[in-house]
């Protein structure tokens, strides 16, 4: 992600708007800017100041103000505004009671506004129809406690169906641990989450984390504790009609003392390109008071335990504070096809737009054959035959926003190795001739891929002589990255072009293998060898009788090829082992056998690598 300064846009604020009869405003101080959304479908935006307050009957009656609280509703192209204020009443002039002192508008989502302060802060939330100008208030006293601050926060999804809309507010002072509730449908209270003052609930978040068309919630409880106000955000996944089941993890991310992890949560959109919805996490107090912003992905099982990216307010060239107090995502800023996402430093008077570079998805393969005669050298290296193995390695690219930056192809630069899980302590049994004289088991190189195209490339690998291990399976690995680009500035855009990314994922690697094995001719079931030794029969040989002993041994084979044959020999410690007659021409190598440090007898290689079905050696 690239850094990127937004200028400010000051909304207009009328300081004589039409309020209603008993209506006087009183604008300072109000907080304009402490929620904003913008809807995707047409732009409209919700900028809402919950400490818009209410002077009437201050300046008729001497009474308290009302901090009803207000939000401006404007159109896609900023400049005409209209407010929404939905606490007002006509002749209420009571502090605490009803709607009088509701501070609507700290947070909203589409068209919902929250009003914690309704009926001395038991809270409530407002749902505005903008078709009918219709503004309803969901609002329970005989279930929600008094000084529950429900409204703290809000959100919408569908919930019970995937064509129903549902709202979400959280009432994080609830019993002083907090909970949530979705529409009238059910109160969570979500066991067995109970610690006192975490704030749970402070911030919600509807979204269809596993794009099942229900949605999912994500709660933030910012004050969670186990030394000071870490912060954590529970993940509730949606088994349908709004069955909530709460994931085994919690959200944490760098789980930093006073961080405050939590205090924003935002769907972003898929930006990934993987086909789920990504999460950014605000802790605005993290990194003392500098702040930052966590991205975790979207997955087929709901989110991933651990964020891919961590993105601190001291690491973007100015001295941020409170970086992540507010993120906003989901709107595309550079027309790459990626969504971008906004981030509020309210300390620094800051807001920052972090632009999405663009993905590339790249399948690889290692083609490999079936398995490798060696017995047959079909190549040739330094002018001799030699046994070889042709391995091509190919990339399918899918290069979605690449065109945006003129760029009509993808540079791969990929290493692939051979034999990396050979036997400890022997060599790599193949080996790649890059330049005629080393003899390395890897290989470098790059290729170039089109979208929509396969693109291969084949090496050779060159069988080292005289192996000795034909059991083990020859394993090539590949891994790769995506190259250098030269982007190209698309005149019709303003923003400067960003180099793409290679997908990352749980789905996604960069590191592959694929492993083939050496061919056997097999006439038995399962390859079966079956070894026999007979030896001329000696009932017992007397000491004393001669200095030398000659033992006449036949091995044969009945059965399939056996590969490294052993012949052990044991005999008394006090007979010591002289030589094997002829042992270069039978392929015959004995080592004596030790126990102890005392001798014991021979162990012995017979034949050269292999024993060959109905072959004898007599020794």
């Amino acid at each position: 992600m690239l850094l990127l300064l937004f200028n400010f846009l000051h909304v207009g604020v009328m300081l004589d708007m039409p309020c209603g009869r008993h209506c006087s405003a009183e604008v300072e101080n109000q907080w304009l800017g402490v929620s904003l959304s913008r809807r995707q479908q047409d732009g409209l935006v919700l900028a809402c100041g919950h400490r818009w307050k209410n002077v009437y009957f201050t300046k008729k009656e001497d009474l308290n103000k009302l901090p009803h609280g207000v939000c401006y509703k404007l159109e896609s192209d900023l400049n005409q505004s209209s407010p929404l204020i939905p606490c007002y009443r006509d002749h209420e002039n009571k502090f605490g009671n009803d709607f009088a002192s509701c501070q609507a508008g700290i947070s909203n989502d589409l068209i919902v506004m929250g009003a914690p302060g309704t009926l001395y802060w038991t809270g409530s939330v407002f749902v505005h129809n903008i078709s009918s100008q219709i503004t309803s208030a969901y609002l329970d006293d005989n279930v929600v406690l008094y000084g529950s601050y429900l409204g703290y926060s809000v959100s919408a999804g569908h919930f019970l169906h995937p064509n129903s809309t549902e709202v979400v507010g959280g009432a994080p002072q609830y019993g002083q641990t907090g909970r949530v509730r979705v529409n009238t449908i059910c109160f969570f209270s979500f066991a067995p989450f109970s610690q006192l003052g975490s704030y749970f609930g402070g911030t919600v978040c509807a979204v269809d984390l596993n794009t099942d068309g229900l949605s999912d919630l994500l709660v933030g409880a910012p004050m969670f504790s186990t030394v000071r106000e870490e912060g954590r955000v529970y993940i509730y996944m949606n088994q349908g009609q709004a069955n909530m089941k709460e994931m085994e993890f919690t959200l944490a991310g760098r789980d930093s003392y006073a961080a405050r992890f939590g205090e924003s949560i935002t769907s972003l959109g898929d930006i990934d390109d993987d086909g789920y919805p990504d999460v950014a996490v605000g802790a605005p107090q993290e990194d003392d008071l500098h702040g930052a912003i966590y991205i975790y992905n979207g997955r087929k099982t709901g989110l991933g335990q651990y964020f891919s990216q961590r993105i601190a307010g001291s690491a973007l060239g100015s001295a941020f504070k409170m970086f992540g107090q507010s993120v906003s995502g989901g709107i595309d800023v550079d027309g790459n096809g990626y969504p971008d996402v906004a981030v509020g430093a309210f300390l620094s008077d800051s807001a920052v737009v972090l632009r999405t570079r663009a993905v590339v998805v790249v399948e690889a393969m290692i083609l490999l054959p079936p398995s490798v005669n060696r017995t047959h050298a079909l190549c040739t290296e330094n002018g001799q035959p030699a046994i070889c193995l042709k391995t091509s390695v190919c990339f399918h690219g899918a290069l979605k926003g690449l065109s945006h930056i003129c760029v009509p192809h993808a540079e791969i630069l990929y290493n692939l190795t051979a034999d990396v899980k050979h036997i400890e302590g022997l060599q790599s049994r193949f080996f790649f001739n890059t330049n005629g004289t080393e003899l390395s088991n890897a290989t470098a190189g790059s290729i170039k891929t089109r979208h929509g195209h396969m693109t291969c490339v084949t090496h050779l690998a060159f069988l080292r002589r005289d192996i000795r291990d034909i059991f083990t399976p020859i394993h090539f690995e590949l891994q790769y990255e995506l190259g250098e680009h030269n982007v190209v500035r698309d005149n019709s855009k303003s923003f400067p072009p960003l180099r793409p990314m290679l997908q990352r994922g749980e789905e996604y690697s960069n590191l592959l293998t694929n492993k083939t094995v050496f061919t056997r001719y097999c006439a038995w079931a399962n390859c079966s060898t079956n070894l026999q030794v007979t030896h001329r029969d000696m009932p017992y040989v007397a000491l004393g009788e001669g200095k030398t002993i000659l033992l006449n041994v036949t091995l044969s084979n009945a059965g399939d090829a056996a590969f490294l044959p052993m012949l052990h020999l044991r005999y008394p410690s006090n007979l010591y082992f002289i030589k094997v007659l002829d042992a270069e021409e039978k392929y015959v190598s004995c080592k004596i056998a030790e126990e102890e440090k005392r001798s014991v007898g021979l162990d012995c290689s017979v034949g050269n690598l292999f024993f060959n079905t109905l072959a004898k050696v007599y020794t």
